[in-house]
């Protein structure tokens, strides 16, 4: 008995949630492997919570809301800002157009940053965070994907994701 179906059924129906983005347009342009790649699925993410629950409840809590985290870093010069820049503009159209609110957005210099929210009608839910930045020599893409209650947001900002040069881990801060 094959698993394949059964992880092409999950991945679909993580394609069919409102909070996540297809972000293959712009790794395309990078036309490089990402310096740091972190997918970190429903899964690892469930253990994650199970580990961390006894030290931060609501940080455990807010993971478990969970369904991916996406994080992809492409450093190189060769990469054309202006081309991503310009994918990022049809992308951030695209997420308005899909009922995404745009919370962030910086234009400075080479510097390209969007943030969007994708809410719940009621806004008492966030189905996704989608991050996207463009600048010379990098670009960053992040998607989490979820049903974060709003109230357990404020643990996001305690949880933060890092980059050592030893590995990346999940830091959760008091």
């Amino acid at each position: 008995m094959s698993l394949i179906p059964v992880v092409l059924a999950a991945d679909s129906d993580l394609e069919s949630h409102p909070g996540y983005v297809d972000f293959s347009t712009l790794t395309a342009i990078a036309a490089i492997e990402p310096t740091v790649e972190i997918s970190l699925k429903a899964p690892l993410l469930n253990m994650i919570t199970n580990l961390i629950r006894s030290e931060d409840e609501e940080a455990a809590e807010f993971i478990s809301k969970l369904m991916r985290v996406t994080v992809n870093v492409f450093e190189s010069d060769d990469i054309d800002v202006d081309q991503v820049a310009a994918s990022m503009s049809t992308m951030a159209e695209d997420l308005d157009s899909a009922g995404w609110d745009r919370v962030v957005r910086v234009r400075e210099d080479e510097s390209h940053v969007d943030i969007y929210f994708r809410l719940a009608p009621d806004a008492d839910v966030i189905y996704g965070i989608a991050i996207m930045v463009a600048e010379s020599g990098e670009t960053v893409l992040v998607n989490i994907v979820g049903d974060i209650s709003t109230d357990d947001i404020s643990a996001l900002g305690r949880c933060l994701l890092y980059t050592s040069d030893a590995a990346d881990d999940l830091l959760c801060v008091d």
